[in-house]
Formats: C-alpha cells, sequence, structure tokens
C-alpha cells in the first residue's frame, strides 16, 4: 500500500499543514475509527523529519496511536509511539553515557490547525518531541525532551523535576571520566551549606549530543545537572536559601572534562509569626550567588500585596516599628547580602524597599510612591 500523509486527506481544507511536521510524516498504512487512529510510521518515507532518529534507533517503522478530531473548523492531532521497546533497544546501543539507563523511550505528535493558518507561519501548534526516560536509581526515574532533530548535528534532552531525591552517587554515570569521588560537583566550595550530608534533589537535567550521521557517531557534547539543596536557614530562622540550587555544566564528559558550576535558586522570608517555616514563607524571590564570596543578590516583585510592615518585622522581629503607614505595600525589593564563609549565617544584608499606597503625610497632596534603604549588621 502507498505511503499516506495527513496531506492526503486535510491538506486542501488545511493548507497550512503543508508546512507542518504532521505534513512531512508518511504512514504505511492507517485506521480512522471516529476520532481514534492507529498507524505505522514509515520511517524511510518520512525523510528528514524520522532521519536522525532512524539513525539514533535503527527502527524502520514507529506504531502510533490517538486521536484526530476535525470539526468547527479546527484539525486537532495528538498521537504518540504505542510500543517504545524498538526505540529504547536502538538507543541503549548508540548514545554514550546514559545508553543503559535508558527505560523507555518515545515520540509524540500534537498539531492544531485552522483553515486560516498560513503556509508561511504554519499550524498554531505545532510539536512533535522525542522523549527518553532514564532510570536513576532504584526508586526514581526521570524523563528527557527534545523537539525531533530533523538532522545530524547538535540537539539537547532536557527536563525540569521537583521532589526527587537523589545522592551524588545517582548521577556519577552522567558525568563520565569525573564521576570517581564526586569530583564534579563543589562539594568543598560550598562549605558550610554542604557540611553535615544535606538532602539533595534533582532540579534539572540537560544533554547535548553530537550526531554525525555518515558514518553514525554520537557524543556527549555537555551535561548540565542542577542539584539542589533545601531549607538552609541564614538568620535564625527567618531567611532560608531554599533551595539553593547547584548547576554543574560538564564539558565532554567522556573524553576530556571540564566542568563549571553555577549557583542559583530562591531565598524564602518567614512570617514573624511562623519562624522556620520556609514552606510557607510570606515572599521568596531568585536570587544569584557567589561561591568565592557567599555574597548574595536578588529582586522581587511583590505580587502577594506585601506591607512594608511585615516585611520589616520578619526581616528585623516582631514588634519592629519604622513609622510608616502600615497599609504601605512593597512594589520592588533589592537585597544584597554577605555570609560567613564558615558558618553560613548572614553577617550583613542591606534593602531598597519601592513602596505605593498613599502616604498621607500632607492635608493638601499624597505621595503615590517612595522609597528607603537600610542595613543590618550582626
Amino acid at each position: 500500500m502507498p505511503s499516506w500523509t495527513f496531506l492526503d486527506d486535510y491538506g486542501t481544507q488545511y493548507p497550512a499543514l503543508a508546512a507542518s511536521f504532521l505534513g512531512m510524516l508518511s504512514f504505511s498504512n492507517h485506521t480512522l475509527t471516529g476520532t481514534s487512529f492507529t498507524g505505522d510510521l514509515d520511517v524511510s518515507a518520512s525523510g528528514v523529519a524520522l532521519s536522525t532518529i532512524a539513525a539514533l534507533t535503527g527502527v524502520s517503522s514507529i506504531p502510533i496511536a490517538g486521536q484526530v478530531t476535525n470539526s468547527s473548523s479546527t484539525l486537532t492531532v495528538t498521537l504518540a509511539a504505542t510500543d517504545g521497546s524498538a526505540l529504547m533497544a536502538g538507543l541503549a546501543q548508540s548514545v554514550p553515557l546514559i545508553g543503559r539507563q535508558i527505560s523507555s523511550a518515545g515520540l509524540s505528535i500534537n498539531t492544531i490547525v485552522t483553515p486560516q493558518d498560513s503556509t508561511d507561519t504554519g499550524p498554531q501548534t505545532d510539536v512533535f518531541d522525542f522523549t527518553v526516560t532514564l532510570t536513576i536509581n532504584s526508586s526514581s526515574s526521570i524523563t528527557l525532551t527534545t523537539q525531533v532533530p530533523m538532522h545530524g548535528g547538535l540537539f539537547t534532552l532536557d527536563g525540569t523535576f521537583q521532589n526527587m531525591g537523589v545522592s551524588l552517587n545517582d548521577l556519577g554515570f552522567l558525568v563520565g571520566k569525573l564521576a570517581s569521588g564526586n569530583q564534579w560537583f563543589p562539594s568543598s566550595q560550598l562549605g558550610p551549606y554542604y557540611q553535615g550530608g544535606p538532602a539533595l534533589s534533582l532540579l534539572g537535567l540537560s544533554l547535548t549530543l553530537f550526531v554525525n550521521l555518515s558514518p553514525l557517531r554520537i557524543a556527549v557534547s555537555s551535561v548540565s545537572i542542577g542539584v539542589g539543596i533545601t531549607g538552609i536557614d541564614l538568620t535564625g530562622q527567618k531567611l532560608y536559601l531554599s533551595p539553593i540550587g547547584v548547576w554543574a555544566i560538564v564539558e565532554d564528559p567522556a573524553n576530556n572534562p571540564s566542568v563549571d558550576w553555577a549557583i542559583e535558586g530562591s531565598i524564602a522570608l518567614c512570617n514573624y509569626a511562623r519562624p522556620g517555616q520556609y514552606q510557607n514563607p510570606d515572599f521568596a524571590f531568585d536570587f544569584a550567588m557567589d561561591l568565592t564570596s557567599f555574597s548574595i543578590s536578588g529582586q522581587l516583585e511583590n505580587k502577594q500585596n506585601l506591607t512594608v510592615a511585615t516585611m520589616m518585622q520578619d526581616l528585623l522581629g516582631q514588634g519592629v516599628d519604622i513609622g510608616l503607614p502600615p497599609q504601605l505595600t512593597i512594589d520592588k525589593f533589592d537585597f544584597e547580602a554577605a555570609a560567613d564563609l564558615s558558618t553560613g549565617q548572614l553577617t550583613e544584608f542591606s534593602t531598597d524597599v519601592a513602596m505605593s499606597g498613599g502616604f498621607g503625610l500632607f492635608s493638601q497632596f499624597d505621595l503615590e510612591e517612595i522609597s528607603i534603604s537600610f542595613s543590618y549588621s550582626n
């Protein structure tokens, strides 16, 4: 049976399909019953759309199933590979570092197109994703996603994660020659923030692969691993680093590895009536950190309408009053601090706070916005 594409049945009604991923895919057979679709992707007839996947996995056909809805002048197609075992087996043989950890692999297609979509812009939604699931330890696995690569060269698999506990040894397979002794992670540079064996969580993972199609050659160009450490107390149950995100970027891990680190994360400010409850802060804001001096800087745009009076008490203690009206809210909050290198506790910090809300200082006119600065040292 000749190969079939979605253009054969829908191309006239939806011209933008010709500029979509879906328009490039050929099926050796297909069945559409109501809105239920099944078919077999013909890898050899799908050209550049699947040539890289074919080279990576060695497959010639991929079973696909999902939903195709053509109603209200909108075509919605949601399809996915139904059996990733062949994809997984091929990747396990071809991809270095992660091959033995691959526990599943798949493809997914999501296209939404209307007759008004143009061939220049393509459909309003057009996603063709390739996913790989890695087994990290006996109880955890992670799924990484990339848009299906259309040619050889570089492409990146990545994912972000929540509440996934790991040890550094769990991640050793990713960093090649740097795995021994966990020398890829800045344990000594983190000093007090790492001492005592803190709980670690995987925040994110990214692998950049280089693929040469003829002859087939695959290399892991770089690996970026984000590891979170939660609940680091900075000022006696007031300010917390939660989490501090440590990103290790390893170049050429399998052959000539080198590593760089980046530090980012979130600072949580506890309510003065709930000390230590950093999971339920008055506010949290992103920060950047210098490991050589433990200097921290960040900026908050207040979306919770936190008042200045509350923030000052959170920072400096219950009952602190700097003489401003209690209804004033914070618009922007700049924060700079330095921590002690041996203990990790803040020794000093300074803030610039921009406020609004009406000050009522004079009978004939009012101020709508004002800013104050203050500093603290221990």
